[in-house]
């Protein structure tokens, strides 16, 4: 694999779906890996500081509860916190893409024209003195015979 994981990789790597290619490429790449480790590291502080949560909150028995429509699980809620937090890491690296791709089209458009401005060039930079020195103009007249350059090539 020569590119780097893209985001949806990335998500799936999170959920246990990769391939032998994406796991070697993780440990050969720095970068990707660590991608991957900021990405478990949130998760796990995130997981840790639901559970102390949800240990410091007060249980109350289901005999003592008040009848009526129950709300809905705080499980639930937090479920649903999780996948919009996932949901938003594609769309994120997909606009940090976009962006990078942009710039390297405007550094290679750059590039371009500056290349173009050098081939462009009716002689090298270095021999811009010479050429002042030794004057190129074929529509001149040959000293030795009177006739013009053109007339000799008919």
């Amino acid at each position: 694999m020569s590119r780097h994981l893209s985001s949806q990789e990335i998500s799936r790597w999170i959920v246990g779906e990769r391939t032998p290619q994406q796991e070697q490429h993780v440990r050969q790449c720095t970068e990707c890996g660590a991608e991957l480790a900021r990405m478990e590291a949130a998760l796990v502080l995130f997981r840790g500081s639901v559970r102390h949560w949800s240990d410091r909150q007060v249980r109350v028995p289901r005999r003592l509860a008040a009848p009526g429509p129950r709300p809905l699980p705080l499980r639930w809620a937090l479920a649903a916190a999780a996948l919009l937090v996932l949901a938003a890491v594609p769309i994120y690296r997909n606009a940090q893409d976009r962006q990078h791709q942009a710039e390297m089209a405007r550094a290679d458009a750059l590039l371009l024209e500056q290349v173009d401005a050098e081939v462009s060039r009716a002689v090298p930079r270095p021999m811009e003195p010479l050429a002042k020195l030794v004057s190129w103009d074929f529509s001149s007249t040959d000293e030795r015979d009177g006739k013009t350059r053109n007339e000799e090539i008919r």
